[in-house]
């Protein structure tokens, strides 16, 4: 018996003589011994599931619906796999195997054959529709072959049932991720048994499986390349197109599956202004994000271009790729850029005086408007800080803030910052032209500061931009629309400006739609405690130096001094006392003496002669305050009296 188990025995079998050792190996659990092991434990666990070994045919189709079902979930594997197939039954035509594939549920799919082939599967029960499962038609190497994750041949006699030993099969798993997704097998009758149809069904098998990774490849390729916010183009050493993403063809303004396979030259060779493109591309040069200007029919298409060429020994994959970046989008992307410096939010704003409290509510209040906000005050005071928390606090936020001094430029480049020019615009304009503010802005704030001295003749310029909503670059003739919200400063006094002819009355009242005029810093003297306390933290911490402390006496000093330089005054002043004082405690005559500007000797009970209650109310008064950094609630507090009480003795001592 174990001779006639023999590959090489088998094909001159005669029928009686296989279903009798079929018959034998049923009936003697001894004869079953003899088995390959993957196959007696298959007949094992079918006489488990009490499959009828006696079926001359199987019942076991799913019904229509449920076929339709089963194609539809295995569509992509149907795609792949029935070409192969079709190969494979082309080059076995006529030795009597039809290639079948089945799902991984083991419902047989797809059955391909010559016509005398694919009569013969029909009587021999080998059809679509049909499932494999081991549990309902016993061993069968479909079944096999997906359990085990292994190729596997089942020879006649070597099936469980009566029906299936009419014939031989070779079947081989389809994995794909680590998952198998179904099988690819050959079956014939048995005498037409081959040692190579295995071999054949594993190539088909892995080709499969290639191909599902070269898809799978080639999808996510595709899928990464659409979602780029840049435009690909690959061209090959002739100058045809072989391939470009959604974001070119929309750049290029045409149809992708129209440009694919057509030439370069034909689509932008017959615009003089194009030839450099073309040259840079078919000639194999490189390029780094040039701004080029590309004309396709009647579009102007303004784009930043890098060309890379491509090398290898196979001359077929030479060539060039190309990238598109839109000359608007990277002026978004250097407008954020350059925004992201803009960190000053309301919570860094420092003060409780109720004029500068009014300002910064209505700072706060006008943070969601789109209107032209004008701020007034001497420099220093902090007009770059108010506009940067607007912004930040403003629906703008996550797009460009960008400063301008209007003061800081010569005459003769405001305009071209300001507005762009083109190439060739003047005598020193770069290659490609540049961008002004105006357009890196777009979608976000321009803070004009020192608006004020903007020459007069360009406050027209100005005044249409702001009408209009658009800008001309210098030496261009094309409107480019822009959204931006225009927040101006200056330190002078506009209305004497418009007195005297050097300002524009109806850009004033354009760029003033909403004005706030913020208190210098002598005004608000109660806020420098805080102030300082805020100041030498921050300070501190910068210059990785322990916190100082200003004495009671400086505190009065600074209290006291006139502050022409306002805040940034006070700044500077701090850093140096921070820098030069030897102590932890920064006192008058430091300030005297080492920071050159005179601050008035501060009143306090050592300096007054006079012993009566007065001027001991007094100092106390003082040491509370500057302890509770002039909060009249925590004063009061600490006093044990009430704020109206607080304020009564501040007006009584001209502290107010």
């Amino acid at each position: 018996m174990k001779n006639l188990l023999r590959p090489e025995t088998r094909r001159a079998l005669p029928w009686e003589k296989v279903k009798q050792i079929w018959k034998d190996l049923h009936e003697r659990p001894d004869l079953r011994k003899g088995l390959r092991p993957e196959i007696y434990d298959s007949w094992e666990r079918s006489y488990h599931y009490n499959v009828q070994r006696g079926m001359r045919e199987t019942t076991n189709l799913i019904p229509e619906r449920e076929f339709a079902f089963a194609k539809e979930n295995s569509k992509y594997l149907m795609e792949t796999a029935v070409p192969v197939m079709e190969r494979l039954s082309e080059f076995v035509r006529g030795t009597g195997f039809v290639v079948l594939l089945s799902d991984a549920n083991c419902v047989s799919l797809k059955t391909i054959g010559d016509e005398a082939s694919l009569e013969w599967s029909r009587r021999a029960n080998v059809v679509e529709r049909t499932v494999w499962r081991e549990e309902k038609v016993g061993t069968n190497a479909g079944h096999l072959c997906m359990l085990l994750v292994k190729p596997i041949s089942i020879y006649s006699y070597e099936h469980f049932c009566l029906f299936a030993i009419l014939g031989a099969a070779s079947f081989a798993p389809i994995v794909d991720k680590g998952r198998v997704i179904g099988s690819i097998g050959m079956v014939a009758p048995y005498e037409r048994v081959s040692h190579h149809t295995l071999g054949m069904v594993v190539a088909a098998a892995d080709h499969i499986q290639s191909i599902l990774a070269l898809n799978r490849v080639s999808k996510y390729h595709q899928v990464i390349t659409d979602s780029m916010s840049d435009g690909v183009m690959v061209v090959d050493l002739d100058g045809t197109i072989t391939y470009m993403n959604e974001k070119c063809s929309k750049i290029l303004r045409v149809g992708s599956t129209d440009v694919i396979g057509a030439n370069i030259h034909s689509i932008f060779g017959t615009k003089p202004e194009n030839q450099f493109f073309v040259n840079t591309v078919t000639q194999g040069r490189t390029l780094i994000d040039d701004l080029l200007v590309l004309y396709h029919g009647k579009n102007q298409i303004r784009c930043h271009i890098t060309c890379t060429p491509l090398h290898g020994t196979n001359p077929t994959d030479m060539g060039t790729v190309v990238i598109f970046r839109e000359s608007e989008r990277m002026n978004s992307i250097v407008g954020k850029w350059i925004g992201r410096s803009t960190k000053m939010t309301f919570d860094d704003i420092i003060g409780n005086n109720p004029k500068f409290q009014h300002c910064v509510n209505i700072a706060k209040t006008t943070c969601q408007s789109d209107s032209s906000i004008l701020l007034l005050g001497e420099s220093g005071t902090g007009k770059d800080v108010i506009a940067q928390a607007m912004h930040n606090e403003s629906p703008r936020k996550n797009n460009p803030f960008l400063a301008i001094n209007c003061a800081a430029l010569p005459r003769e480049l405001i305009a071209s910052e300001l507005f762009g020019y083109e190439e060739g615009a003047f005598t020193g304009a770069k290659k490609g032209g540049n961008v002004g503010k105006f357009e890196l802005a777009n979608q976000g704030t321009l803070f004009l500061d020192e608006i004020g001295d903007v020459p007069l003749d360009l406050q027209v310029a100005l005044l249409r931009v702001l009408e209009e909503k658009s800008v001309i670059r210098m030496g261009g003739n094309k409107l480019v629309p822009v959204n931006v919200r225009i927040i101006a400063a200056t330190n002078r006094n506009l209305e004497e400006e418009i007195a005297r002819n050097r300002f524009r009355r109806d850009l004033y009242y354009r760029l003033g739609v909403i004005r706030l005029i913020i208190p210098p810093l002598r005004e608000r003297a109660d806020d420098i405690p805080l102030l300082v306390h805020h100041f030498l933290g921050l300070i501190c911490k910068r210059f990785g130096k322990p916190l100082k402390k200003v004495s009671l006496q400086a505190m009065e000093a600074l209290m006291n001094y006139e502050w022409p330089g306002n805040i940034r005054e006070l700044q500077n002043v701090l850093e140096s006392a921070i820098q030069l004082a030897p102590d932890d405690e920064i006192d008058y005559e430091f300030f005297k003496q080492n920071l050159g500007f005179e601050t008035p000797l501060p009143v306090t009970a050592e300096s007054n002669t006079s012993e009566d209650s007065s001027s001991e109310e007094l100092r106390i008064l003082r040491e509370t305050l500057l302890r509770n950094r002039y909060n009249k609630s925590a004063t009061a507090k600490e006093l044990g009296v009430s704020r109206q009480c607080i304020y009564r003795r501040l007006q009584k001592y001209n502290l107010l």
